[in-house]
Parts: structure tokens; sequence; C-alpha cells
């Protein structure tokens, strides 16, 4: 099941339907957003479950665990047992590790005992500005002028926040457009409410009517 062989409309109802009734042996799927519950699966595999360890958010690993343990789960619903093979380079990571023993509890403290705590969302506030363009400009140029930008907003705050950025989103171009993007973090949450106002509103006269447009995503799951 991928883009190729699900063109057309109904595409995914007719092959869900064709293996729950046993004409499809084996089903190969991207990922596992399906949500697929069907008595007679008795084998799941899962091949380079290591890849979402790399991209570089800060839930990566939560979302490798949270992955494995959701596809392990669609095997042995029904009378039958149920066995799982995990492919992976790094067997020794705590996500994979955690996700073999379905720990959720191992997980969770694993996570916190890394020592870096203040990347941890439930113990920071987040903000993640996005600036959309039209054209992309020369790289010094807008590298220099979104430092100016976000250092002239960030005046005042003193400590109180720390900027990640700006630089080139993961994704750069998304429907035709350029991202730029920077990560704010800080312990107060009305703090991070105030700089994400005051960079608005110094962005506004600047950006308006050039094609421009700046988004703020709050306390943001996914800053890819």
């Amino acid at each position: 099941m991928d883009r190729d062989t699900t063109t057309r409309k109904h595409s995914h109802h007719h092959i869900l339907k064709r293996f729950e009734s046993g004409r499809i042996d084996i089903w190969s799927a991207p990922d596992d957003r399906q949500g697929t519950r069907f008595p007679g699966v008795t084998l799941v595999g899962v091949i380079s479950a290591d890849t979402s360890l790399h991209f570089p958010d800060f839930r990566s690993s939560e979302r490798t665990f949270q992955l494995l343990t959701q596809v392990a789960g669609r095997a042995g619903r029904g009378e039958f047992a149920g066995r799982v093979i995990i492919q992976t380079f790094n067997p020794d990571h705590y996500s994979i590790l955690r996700a073999k023993e379905h720990d959720f509890l191992g997980f969770y403290a694993r996570k916190f005992s890394s020592g870096r705590p203040w990347t941890i969302p439930l113990l920071q506030a987040h903000q993640l500005p996005t600036l959309r363009k039209q054209r992309e400009e020369n790289g010094e140029s807008r590298r220099g002028n979104g430092k100016n930008r976000t250092g002239s907003a960030q005046k005042g705050y003193g400590k109180g926040i720390q900027i990640l950025g700006p630089s080139i989103a993961p994704f750069a171009r998304v429907r035709g457009k350029y991202r730029w993007q920077m990560l704010v973090k800080g312990k107060n949450s009305s703090l991070l409410h105030h700089f994400g106002r005051d960079l608005s509103g110094r962005l506004e006269p600047q950006t308006k009517g050039r094609g421009v447009s700046l988004d703020i995503d709050v306390d943001p799951v996914f800053i890819l």
C-alpha cells in the first residue's frame, strides 16, 4: 500500500478488504497509520526501524517507540500467537529495547534520566516560528536578516528564553514556498507568548505585501 497503488478512490478500502478476506497474504505499507486490527495476522516485520531516530526532532525517540509498540500490537490478535521481527542498526538504543519489551514505564524513566531534561516538552514551553517565502534569498543575506530581526525581538527577555536558529527548515520547500524556522524555548510559557507577539509585530511591517508569512506553532508536536 503506497501512493502508486492507491491512486484511485477507495483503493485503501479494497486492499484492506482483500487482506482481511485472505486473498492477500503479505501486506507492505510505509507506516502503520491505517490502524489495522486483523485477527489472522501472526507475523509483523519492521524494516529499518530506527530511521525515525535520526530525524532532527526532540521527539524522535518517542515517535520511534510509539510506532514500534503500535505496529507490534497488530500481531497475535486472534487465536494464534503473534511474532514481531524488528530490523535495526541501533539494537542498543533505549527506544528499540523498551519497544521490544513493550515497556512504557521503562521508556518514560529512561527518557527523563537521559541527562538532558531541558529537551523534554513537559519541563519547558516551546514555540516554532516558521517564515515562508515564495522566492529564495541569498543564504547569507537571509541568515543575517533573520538574526537581526529575532535578536532585536529578544531584547528585554534576558535569559528567560533561548533561541535556536533561525536556520533553513529540514523540509526547506513545501508547497512552492521556502521555509526558515527557529525553536524558542523557556520555562515561562507567558514569556514565550509575549515574545511571539513581539516578533510577529516587528516582522509584519517588513513582510506585508511581499509574499512572506509567519506562522508560530505553540508547543509543536513536529518540528520538521
